[in-house]
């Protein structure tokens, strides 16, 4: 079983993706056999709940979430710059990610993001798929997990 830290966009709102369509995510992911570090982020009521944190706190919550997990799953569709950090937290640590985005918005998702893929200077897996149907990301997480963490998923 591989564990996935899931990110997507809280604060930078809902305009591309909405929060419904962002909460099947982390079921597909669970459908597929893995182990989810993080799903709170669609949650109704998450802004208030998260707000009444301390910001080091989140922050120390989401590394310890990144540091255990084998991957991370971003949905970049919606503007983030938490999901962005996060992504090259990731980086860093040397973990696969792949970045998912609804197609048709491939010049409004960040080139910087999407120029990890086949940049000289990352040496973990990183790839960047546009989307148009929830079946076509699920295909794409599938591909991605089977190829670079050797596992088998339902």
């Amino acid at each position: 079983m591989v564990k996935i830290f899931f990110g997507c966009s809280m604060l930078g709102g809902y305009d591309r993706v909405s929060r419904d369509e962002l909460a099947k995510i982390p079921d597909i992911i669970e459908g597929l056999g893995h182990e989810l570090a993080s799903r709170h982020q669609t949650r109704p009521g998450i802004t208030e709940e998260e707000n009444k944190r301390g910001k080091p706190e989140i922050h120390d919550r989401d590394y310890t979430w990144e540091m255990e997990s084998d991957m991370g799953l971003f949905e970049i569709s919606n503007p983030s710059l938490g999901a962005g950090g996060e992504i090259s937290d990731m980086v860093h640590m040397g973990k696969p990610v792949l970045c998912l985005f609804k197609r048709g918005l491939e010049k409004m998702v960040s080139n910087y993001t999407q120029g990890k893929q086949g940049s000289q200077f990352v040496k973990t897996p990183f790839e960047c798929h546009a989307y148009e149907t929830l079946g076509e990301l699920k295909e794409k997480i599938r591909e991605f997990a089977e190829a670079h963490l050797k596992t088998k998923t339902v």
